[in-house]
C-alpha cells in the first residue's frame, strides 16, 4: 500500500480484493494503536508514511543480509531509490512495465542516503542531488542526469483559502508557515531566486523526510516546496494545489536534479542498459515543470 500508492493497487499487485487489504491495514491499526489510513483521502497519514518508510528500511537490510549470502541468482535487477519519488512516481511505473516487453524484473528498495556502490548489493541508485550538494565522484561509479525539475511551493486547498489573499509576491511567504525536510537550505535558496533573503529564525515545520512533508502539507499544516513528480497525483486529485501570488509572479526556479549511479564495471551491462534506457525515456514523457 505504501509502495503503490493505495489499497485499491496494493490489492491489484497482490491479486486480492481490496477489503482483504483494507481488513489487514485496520487490525494492524488496532495493534498499534494508530490511524495509518485516511480513509477519506484513501492516502497513508503522516504516522502511517513514516511507519512504512521505517518497516522499508527493516525490509532492506534483511534482503541485502540475504543477497550478499547466498547471491543473487533470479536475474532480478536491484534499484535503490530515494524514498519521495519511489512512492510518488517510480512506483507505479515499474508496477505496470517490470519483466515486459524486454524489460527487466526490478526488485525497487527506497534509500534516502547516497549509497555506496562498490559492494554490488544494488545495480543502480536513483538520487536527487540539490545544486548545494557535492556529490561523491568516486572512481568505479557512471552518473545520468534525468532531469532538472522546477521546484514550487504548494499547499492545501483548505490552508490556501485561509491565508492565499495575504500572498501578494514571493516575500509574504516568509510570514506564513513554511514546511522543510532536514533543514531549511531549499527555501532559502528557492527565496533567493526570487531575490528575497528569508530573515534568520524563520519558523518552519520541519519533517526529514519529502513524503512527510508533503503530508504535513496536506493536512493544511503550511507551504511546502514540491515538483512535479512528487505531487503530480495529488495535484490532480485536488489534495494538493499551488501557492499562486495575486501580484508579482514567482521566478521558476531549479534546485537539483534527479540522477541515475551505477557501477561503471556493469555500466554496460545488457539489462542495466535496458532499465536505464526506460527510466530515461519515463522522466522525458513526464514534463518536468
Amino acid at each position: 500500500m505504501g509502495r503503490l500508492g493505495g489499497i485499491r493497487r496494493a490489492a491489484k499487485a497482490l491479486g486480492v480484493s481490496h477489503a482483504i487489504v483494507s481488513r489487514h491495514v485496520r487490525g494492524l491499526e488496532e495493534r498499534l494503536g494508530v490511524t495509518l489510513l485516511d480513509r477519506e483521502s484513501g492516502q497513508m497519514t503522516a504516522v502511517g508514511v513514516d511507519y512504512h518508510g521505517r518497516l522499508v528500511k527493516v525490509f532492506n537490510e534483511l534482503r541485502e543480509a540475504t543477497d550478499a549470502v547466498r547471491g543473487r541468482t533470479d536475474g532480478k535487477l536491484v534499484i535503490s531509490c530515494v524514498g519521495g519519488l519511489a512512492l510518488h512516481w517510480l512506483a507505479m511505473r515499474l508496477a505496470m512495465s517490470s519483466g515486459r516487453n524486454g524489460m527487466p524484473p526490478v526488485d525497487l528498495r527506497s534509500e534516502d542516503g547516497l549509497l555506496d556502490l562498490s559492494n554490488n548489493a544494488v545495480d543502480g541508485d536513483i538520487r536527487y542531488i540539490g545544486d548545494g550538494q557535492t556529490l561523491d565522484r568516486k572512481r568505479g561509479v557512471r552518473t545520468l542526469e534525468l532531469a532538472r525539475p522546477h521546484v514550487f511551493p504548494l499547499a492545501s486547498p483548505m490552508f490556501v483559502s485561509r491565508w492565499g489573499d495575504r500572498i501578494r509576491s514571493a516575500e509574504d511567504l516568509a510570514t506564513l508557515p513554511l514546511i522543510e525536510e532536514r533543514s531549511d537550505v531549499e527555501w532559502r535558496m528557492w527565496m533567493r531566486a526570487q531575490s528575497i533573503d528569508l530573515p534568520p529564525n524563520t519558523p518552519t515545520g520541519r519533517y526529514g523526510h519529502a513524503h512527510l512533508a508533503l503530508a504535513a502539507a496536506r493536512a493544511g499544516q503550511g507551504i511546502a516546496l514540491g515538483n512535479h513528480y512528487l505531487i503530480a497525483e495529488d495535484l490532480a486529485a485536488g489534495r494538493l494545489v499551488k501557492v499562486v501570488p495575486r501580484e508579482k509572479e514567482f521566478v521558476p526556479v531549479t534546485l537539483g536534479a534527479y540522477v541515475f549511479r551505477g557501477p561503471a564495471n556493469r555500466w554496460s551491462d545488457p539489462s542495466i542498459v535496458r532499465f536505464r534506457r526506460w527510466l530515461a525515456a519515463q522522466f522525458s514523457a513526464d514534463p518536468a515543470y
